[in-house]
């Protein structure tokens, strides 16, 4: 660990002795298209000599699982609003290419229903299909549901046994839509005829099972997110399980300083758009007293290259996009989510694989992208309930972010415990690139040691990468650490780091961990 660099003004994180509340481990989830070098090629790809039986690349499949995703979100995206899920369903033989409506060319159907349900029970995550609402009809989507889940003597349930699958796959999560209030979306449509839309179709896929949880899209643009989610909450609110939005934090990487504050501001301006969306889901809740509240779902969130769009038939992946910073922005969001536990509940990281992946994936290699390891970090070193904190730290400089009036904090930290309530986890990102952070914690309790462990994500360069060649340049260490006289520790400049602390007593009470 960097512990002897110059050190800015001491920066200070109590504990407020409250929870936020229960981290559910949904948020952890991951998001999985069917284009062409996503789940098509890198994933599946049954003639590679990687290939196992399943047709899956062995070493792919192993990174993914590290992950330890909950649940998975598939065929789209973009991708999802044209699929037509009849032609991935029977014999793989039997299924010809098809073109995806969306991106205009033409696409294997060999990774279908029952290979997707199957890849999900393998690495241990739950399967989130997204329903086609661009093309497909309300007839379509159910007859899905009904294949998928189906136990009775109908049409659609024999069909699935016909294929060999006796047992019903149950799939709990289903979407509806995918950013059609965008004007690139196949079956863009306006948010009173979303509303309806996404009410009708919620209603029929609860009456087929009560229980199955039902997303609706939402919409996180600010130009469009009022209308668009007070519509539809207003009119779906009886039938949905939750309201999905999408954010991108974008960057230009030949930017002056690689758009540094840029990127990492994103998440922070997250985080109060949060509790907008969540202060209008309370206030529809006073219209509809007695109801249970929609929760939030971010089904694709990440960093995103705005230089750089996989649109091509011809693309094929070739290197690393991702630097050291983009981690910090993922770290920031992971420890956003944990923060607002309450409203947050389910979100899948966009994407797994290349396009805007967390792997880049090619013919003979694969290599781990630097925003991997936050997701692998936190699923590790995370207890399950929020604890509320202050931070106290001087704010990052920068000319984008004079330009945009917003005081970014040099840190960002997240603090989380276990049932037990003795161990406490500090997500901690440092966002200043210049300087370290002499970090000083005041949990309430005493330390039962003052060793600690420190798991950390750092760089000299934030603009460092991975890369085929170096594929292990930019990866977490593990360190044990001993803090000084006065609980404090060092944190070296643009670094994400994950402390462990033990406490003599639960730093809240027992009744709050129950």
């Amino acid at each position: 660990m960097k512990g002897l660099l110059p050190v800015s003004a001491p920066a200070t994180f109590k504990l407020r002795g409250t929870v936020n509340g229960t981290i559910r481990p949904e948020i952890y989830g991951q998001f999985l298209s069917r284009r062409r070098w996503v789940a098509d090629e890198a994933l599946h790809n049954p003639g590679h000599p990687d290939a196992d039986e399943s047709g899956l690349r062995r070493s792919v499949v192993d990174a993914i699982t590290e992950l330890g995703a909950p649940v998975v979100r598939w065929p789209g995206g973009c991708t999802g609003t044209s699929y037509e899920w009849e032609r991935g369903v029977g014999p793989s033989e039997q299924r010809a290419r098809t073109v995806d409506w969306h991106f205009g060319y033409d696409v294997g159907n060999g990774f279908g229903t029952a290979e997707f349900v199957a890849y999900c029970r393998r690495i241990g995550a739950e399967p989130q299909i997204n329903l086609t609402t661009g093309t497909g009809s309300l007839r379509e989507a159910l007859a899905w549901v009904e294949y998928c889940n189906g136990t009775g003597d109908s049409v659609w349930a024999n069909l699935r046994r016909s294929h060999g699958y006796d047992e019903p796959f149950d799939v709990r999560y289903w979407q509806i839509g995918n950013e059609e209030w965008g004007s690139w979306e196949l079956g863009q449509v306006g948010p009173q005829e979303n509303a309806v839309r996404c009410r009708e179709w919620a209603k029929a896929i609860k009456r087929l099972d009560p229980e199955l949880k039902v997303l609706a899209i939402g919409c996180f643009e600010p130009s469009q997110a009022l209308d668009w989610n007070l519509a539809l909450l207003r009119e779906a609110w009886d039938h949905i399980d939750y309201l999905t939005l999408h954010t991108y934090w974008p960057f230009d990487p030949e930017a002056e300083g690689g758009d540094y504050e840029r990127v990492l501001s994103g998440p922070y301006r997250t985080e109060s758009a949060i509790v907008a969306i969540q202060g209008l889901v309370d206030l529809v809740a006073r219209e509809k007293p007695g109801t249970p509240k929609p929760e939030l779902a971010f089904t694709e969130w990440n960093c995103a290259d705005a230089t750089r769009f996989e649109m091509s038939p011809k693309w094929r992946p070739t290197d690393t996009r991702y630097r050291t910073v983009d981690a910090l922005a993922v770290g920031s969001f992971l420890n956003v989510m944990q923060r607002q536990a309450d409203s947050v509940t389910l979100a899948n990281f966009a994407q797994t694989i290349n396009v805007v992946g967390a792997l880049v994936v090619t013919d003979d290699e694969l290599v781990r992208e630097t925003v991997y390891w936050p997701l692998w970090m936190q699923r590790r070193y995370s207890g399950g309930i929020s604890l509320a904190g202050d931070t106290i730290c001087s704010a990052v400089a920068g000319e984008s972010l004079e330009r945009t009036a917003i005081e970014l904090p040099a840190l960002d930290v997240s603090a989380s415990t276990d049932r037990g309530g003795t161990t406490v986890w500090l997500s901690v990102v440092n966002r200043d690139r210049h300087q370290s952070v002499r970090l000083s914690v005041e949990l309430g309790h005493p330390l039962a040691t003052s060793v600690v462990r420190v798991h950390q994500l750092h760089t000299e360069d934030p603009l460092d990468r991975n890369s085929l060649a170096e594929p292990d340049r930019v990866a977490p260490r593990s360190d044990e650490v001993k803090l000084d006289d006065d609980r404090a520790l060092v944190l070296p400049p643009s670094s994400y780091s994950i402390i462990e602390l033990t406490t003599t007593a639960p730093v809240v009470d027992s009744q709050l961990l129950a």
